[in-house]
Formats: structure tokens, sequence, C-alpha cells
């Protein structure tokens, strides 16, 4: 090999021919912009169990979401990496060959990204901002700053409502609690973490004996009800993923941004009103309210915890997030 022409090796170990340290950044910056990185453990499972649904189980996504990151992995790798002849599924050549080291490479990424210490919730010092509806609050504080007063006394918890439209919005504040329905509207980069199921019933003042014990449709539109309406302003189809039986909620007589001070409403006066039926657990402790059923098909709601994935690695949060399931866990 003639003077100056030697191979070299470049800081990633690999020897190629004589070229500036820039260049080679360059070109790894160009191959990494061909690839979505958030793909990559996507792909080591994929590999790893050969099978679209096993993934989503492992990794808590959709199998359709799996499907749709598979065909993106094949076309930034120009391979099929696994392929299905019969019933069986194989790995490719390519496929193979990528297994060991995307698994090497994933756990050096962990430990470069990993804090350099981990969140220590009886000593360090956040503030946790949490926006969602006056009843979540009810339920989840007192477990919440029970817990904390407990294990993590500098921790401090802001209960608040700010309105959402998308993860820009979510990005505001650390966690969003709400209904299924309406978080899943947020966009794709958003985490979640389911909390509860609920379902809507109507309250009525213990007294009031014209209020049978279970509701039509048509009874309770017939009746005067006071209703929930967070924002006057918002579509019939935002808000009835916000609360399943708006549709019935035609002609109130009084709405209110909240879902607790309906209760005082019902008690005082000759109306009923529909709320969760975790809430009207806790309205009708004091004897002066009773919970009406409502036949309706459409009245259950899944409270889940939602949060921006660009702000994921805020300190703390990780750790707030097994909070809140075991907050959510000791609900009746």
């Amino acid at each position: 090999m003639k003077e100056g022409m030697k191979r070299i090796t470049n800081r990633y170990g690999r020897i190629d021919s004589p070229r500036s340290p820039e260049t080679g950044e360059r070109d790894l910056i160009a191959r990494l912009h061909r690839v979505n990185l958030d793909l990559l453990p996507v792909l080591h499972e994929l590999l790893r169990t050969r099978s679209v649904t096993r993934t989503a189980q492992l990794l808590g996504i959709t199998q359709p979401a799996v499907s749709r990151a598979l065909r993106q992995l094949r076309e930034a790798f120009g391979d099929q990496l696994l392929i299905s002849p019969g019933r069986n599924t194989r790995l490719t050549e390519r496929g193979e060959a990528l297994l060991e080291p995307l698994g090497r490479t994933l756990g050096d990424l962990d430990r470069l990204l990993r804090p350099a210490n981990p969140f220590d919730p009886s000593t360090e010092a956040v503030h946790v901002v949490i926006s969602t509806a006056d009843y979540v609050t009810q339920l989840l504080a007192p477990i919440l700053a029970g817990i904390c007063a407990r294990e993590a006394p500098h921790v401090v918890l802001e209960f608040a409502w700010t309105g959402m439209r998308n993860a820009e919005d979510l990005a505001r504040v650390d966690f969003m609690i709400g209904p299924r329905a309406f978080g899943q509207t947020l966009g794709k980069k958003v985490g979640s973490l389911p909390l509860w199921r609920d379902d809507m019933v109507c309250i009525a003042a213990a007294a009031n004996e014209d209020i049978p014990n279970r509701l039509t449709p048509a009874q309770f539109k017939a009746a005067r009800y006071a209703a929930f309406h967070r924002d006057l302003r918002v579509s019939p189809e935002v808000r009835v993923l916000l609360q399943p039986t708006s549709p019935l909620e035609v002609a109130p007589v009084c709405t209110v941004s909240n879902f607790l001070v309906l209760g005082a409403i019902v008690e005082q006066g000759d109306c009923i009103a529909l709320v969760p039926r975790k809430v009207a657990r806790e309205l009708t402790r004091a004897g002066r309210l009773r919970i009406v059923e409502v036949v309706y098909p459409h009245k259950h709601l899944f409270i889940d915890a939602y949060w921006s994935l660009a702000t994921d690695s805020r300190r703390g949060r990780a750790w707030f997030r097994t909070l809140l399931a075991r907050a959510a866990g000791q609900l009746i």
C-alpha cells in the first residue's frame, strides 16, 4: 500500500479510507436522519420475539402501531427484516445480523441517557403540576398528599385546570388526568397511564321522592337538572368526549364549571345532576343526596393520566407515575 494511502480506524472503531473526522460525522448524521431512532426498541423486540402481537404486548402499544413501525423500519433498512413463509416467521439475513449489535447499542444508549443518580423522593424537591377536573382532585389529592407526607416530604403538588388541545398544550404541565376518549385526541407525542374505570349516574336530593331510583333518557330530560359545562364554547363533539352523557343535557336550569358544586345545587333545589359514580359516592356520604341510575348505553368513563413525551425526562416524573398508579389502586 502506498505511503499516505494506508487505511485508518475512525472514532467508531470502523476501518475506512482516509477522510476527515468531520466527513465521518456528516455521513453518520445523514444515516441517522434516515431512521426514526424511537423505533429501534420496537425493532429489537420484533427481531427477538418475531411477533407483532408479542412486541405490542411487551411494549404496551397497539398491534397497528407495531405494524406501522415495521413498515417504516423495512423502508429505512431496505430489507424485509422478518418474513413469514407459511406459518413460521423467521428473520432475514439482515435481521439476524442486526439482532445482537442492536441489543448492545440499546444497552449502551440506556446507560448513556440514564440520570447520573436515581431520583430520591425522600430528599429531593420537585413541583408537579396536574391539570384535571375538580372531582379527580377530590379523589386523588388526599391520597397523593398522604403518600407524599410519608415518603416525599419535599414534593409540591399543584392541581389546576388548563385547557388542552394538543401535545404542545400538555407540555405546559406535568400531567393531565381525564377521560381516555378525550386524551386520545391530544396526538401521538403523548404518554398515557390507565388509572380507573367510572360511569355516569344521577344524584338527587334524598328527600326528593318525585325522582325514581332509575331514570330513562326521556325522564331525565323532563326533569329539572343542573349540568357540568367546563366551557360553553366547547363543541358538542369534544363535550361528549369529556362527559359521555352530555347529549342528555339539552336544557339545563343551571350550568357550572365543576362537578362538586353540583351536589350543593341538587341538595338545595328540586333538580338533579349527572356526575361520575365515584364522586357521587363522595357526595352522598352525608346522607342528604342519593344515587339514581341512568338507563343510557353510553355512560362509561375510562380515566387515564397523560403527559407530553417532550417533557418525559423531567426529574421525578417517572417516579410520580408509579405514585399515580398506587393512588388509583386505593380508590373504591
